[in-house]
């Protein structure tokens, strides 16, 4: 019933885009005749929330607007357009119209389209890409993950180097997952094909985001806000260690169902601790436990951070991830120590090994705070994408 439901959205989206398609070109014609009247910005950034990162780039970036049409249910976030409604079908609904209008008119305002994840304002994105450039404007993607991470190439990849990976957990886990490789890998090929045909620069992580992209990929610097850095000395007085987890879902890269077998056999051994594990919640709740926790267990079978990861870390937290700058260079060299690099077979020892060394946790909690601050503010991630921008001829 599923993918016969899938089957059916997939063929009123393309229905649906024959209907886009002539509406952009109006939008575009009807609001260049006031042009004259359109105030101009330079980078238009959307249209897809993931992890705080549209918002954040439209911090870094001046001049600019942000756009998201696909609401995030973990964040609150403000953009400059935006459709919030929470009833799936109104929002479909919405978006036939909302989001080809919206690209008409912001391609008379602004020369730079700046693309996080892998959708557009038009039901199918290429048609985004085909249409701007028939206008002569810049176009950026910058891929999350899942959007353009094949399952076929990673797991080779990691079949040769005898390692266990996320994407073998890939079976019926939400809907944007598929049981057959090869349909999940068709979509892959598409829209790798499409940004090295229009894109003008690519942002992802080539080694953990592992594509079929042929073009030149820079590596991303994931955003975090000075008010997310909290130095909190207090809490390593310790009376109860706080460990803290928190996958979204809970099987695949965070590696939860080994963390959940490694805290009931730590608890048998009679360690004392409050495990607490968080699922399906608002980010600001996740940041309010990250204030009192002492170790972060972060996820175990990707090679970079990520974006909890990162939070972890400014809130003076000690993190155990499997983020391995000697796998992946996409890593700052200098991050010896800003994390205990623990593997998904290591997490029982590295776990143990901070509750037996308790000055340990508060070490690495504040190598982590140092790393973070130095790599991962708005302040240095502004300057770090202006630089490859004006390297590429984009501003």
């Amino acid at each position: 019933l599923i993918k016969k439901f899938k089957v059916m959205k997939k063929i009123f989206k393309n229905l649906m885009l024959l209907l886009q398609i002539p509406l952009l070109f109006f939008s575009y014609y009807f609001f260049f005749l006031f042009k004259g009247f359109i105030s101009k910005i330079k980078f238009v950034i959307g249209t897809d929330e993931i992890s705080r990162q549209i918002y954040g780039i439209g911090k870094v970036l001046d001049d600019s607007i942000t756009v998201c049409l696909r609401k995030n249910k973990f964040f609150d976030l403000k953009y400059n357009f935006s459709i919030n409604i929470d009833n799936r079908f109104l929002h479909f609904f919405c978006l036939i119209f909302y989001g080809p209008i919206l690209l008409g008119y912001l391609a008379n305002k602004s020369d730079v389209f700046f693309y996080v994840w892998s959708r557009g304002f038009l039901f199918n994105r290429d048609y985004d890409f085909k249409f701007l450039k028939s206008k002569n404007k810049k176009i950026i993607c910058f891929f999350c993950g899942d959007d353009i991470r094949s399952l076929k190439l990673k797991r080779s990849y990691m079949k040769n180097k005898n390692l266990d990976t996320g994407e073998n957990y890939y079976t019926k886990i939400g809907e944007n997952y598929y049981t057959k490789d090869d349909k999940y890998d068709d979509e892959k090929k598409f829209l790798a094909l499409s940004a090295d045909t229009y894109a003008d620069l690519i942002f992802s992580f080539p080694i953990d985001n592992m594509s079929y992209l042929k073009s030149k990929q820079y590596s991303w610097r994931l955003i975090t806000g000075k008010e997310f850095f909290n130095k909190n000395h207090e809490k390593f007085s310790i009376s109860k260690i706080k460990i803290l987890h928190a996958p979204s879902p809970p099987i695949g890269f965070k590696g939860t169902p080994l963390v959940r077998a490694v805290i009931k056999k730590l608890q048998i051994e009679g360690y004392v601790f409050d495990y607490v594990e968080l699922q399906n919640v608002k980010n600001k709740i996740v940041l309010e436990h990250l204030k009192s926790a002492h170790i972060v267990l972060n996820q175990f079978y990707s090679f970079i951070p990520g974006v909890f990861g990162i939070e972890a870390m400014a809130s003076n937290c000690a993190v155990l991830m499997s983020a391995d700058p000697s796998i992946d260079n996409d890593i700052i060299e200098d991050s010896e120590n800003a994390w205990l690099i623990t593997r998904y077979w290591e997490i029982y020892d590295n776990l143990k090994y901070l509750l037996d060394n308790p000055d340990k946790i508060k070490f690495y909690a504040d190598k982590g705070h140092e790393y973070a601050k130095k790599y991962h503010t708005s302040d240095v991630m502004g300057e770090y994408l202006n630089n490859i921008l004006k390297e590429n001829s984009i501003i």
